[in-house]
């Protein structure tokens, strides 16, 4: 399954979210994506991946020492 990361230097979070309808925020990012909005304003981003996995190996490559990895309660 798809996921995607909010990466959000300001809070200093990496939150992982799984692209299915069930989590409002990859819902929201999708559709803003399509128009065409894909920065949170400076704050950060949202990356997608190709599974939970990858996103949880970029997390321990490139952002364990920097952010705190949360994982959405929606999509458990």
């Amino acid at each position: 399954m798809k996921a995607w990361a909010n990466i959000d230097i300001p809070l200093k979070t990496y939150t992982v979210h799984l692209d299915h309808g069930e989590c409002p925020h990859v819902t929201e990012i999708k559709q803003r994506t399509e128009l065409g909005w894909k920065k949170q304003q400076g704050t950060g981003s949202w990356k997608p991946f190709r599974s939970k996995e990858e996103a949880l190996d970029i997390y321990d490559i490139s952002y364990k020492e920097k952010l705190s990895l949360i994982e959405c309660s929606n999509c458990r």
